[in-house]
């Protein structure tokens, strides 16, 4: 008897800042906490001006982001980064935030489930940020992968800042990767790595600039979209 091996699932991966949202809401976590208190502005303040060479380079960006996560979260009173999150989350679709879905963007994440591909999304933002915004409002949830933060000294800094290739390493240390994935939706350069791994590559609402790069690094298979519904009905979740 021949063996029956299963066919292996048609995968898609969502990049979820500025591509299912429409911001990112790691800056406006780190924003909200850094405005909460006058002692964290002026430390900010103090710090950019030297942080900023480090933020433009891929190499330091982490380390930046880290000083600027402390930054906004020290002292943590005894709070863990899940508390911050989760007390973040309803503040984030609220005034003067008010985040939204992109309509196409959920309208495709169901066409996904419809046919039975499993769906992931791998963010730069920390996982446990993604999912407190994410909670119960995309029902049945998806997958979600990131950033991790630890603590340290008395305020959060990150373990692992996945951008660029560090969302390849994120995928391949979860087991998520195996071959590649079929279907890709970013809207930044920065997820070059991750739409080589795609076979059909969506970028999502790119800037001239994000179009060429991307469009040089992978000639093959570069789909741009236009998403630009954000009726307030999108914040239900219910793809």
């Amino acid at each position: 008897m021949k063996s029956t091996v299963p066919p292996k699932p048609v995968v898609a991966v969502f990049d979820f800042d500025e591509t299912l949202i429409d911001t990112d809401v790691a800056y406006q976590f780190l924003n909200a906490f850094i405005k909460r208190s006058k002692m964290r502005r002026i430390a900010f303040g103090l710090l950019m001006p030297i942080l900023l060479p480090f933020l433009l380079n891929p190499k330091s960006r982490s380390v930046a982001m880290s000083v600027i996560l402390w930054c906004a979260t020290f002292p943590l009173h005894g709070k863990t980064g899940a508390d911050l999150f989760r007390a973040f989350a309803p503040r984030f679709w609220r005034a003067p935030i008010s985040g939204r879905f992109y309509n196409e963007g959920l309208d495709a994440l169901a066409a996904h489930r419809r046919l039975g591909h499993r769906v992931l999304i791998l963010s730069g933002s920390p996982r446990q940020l993604v999912k407190a915004v994410l909670e119960k409002k995309l029902n049945p949830p998806v997958e979600v992968f990131g950033s991790q933060v630890v603590p340290f000294l008395g305020g959060l800094v990150y373990r692992h800042y996945c951008m660029r290739d560090g969302k390849i390493r994120l995928a391949r240390e979860n087991g998520v990767l195996n071959e590649g994935w079929d279907f890709g939706y970013t809207d930044s350069a920065h997820d070059i790595p991750l739409l080589s791994h795609c076979r059909h590559r969506f970028l999502v609402n790119p800037s001239p600039r994000t179009t060429r790069r991307v469009k040089k690094a992978l000639p093959e298979r570069v789909t741009v979209l236009n998403w630009s519904d954000t009726s307030p009905i999108a914040t239900k979740g219910k793809p």
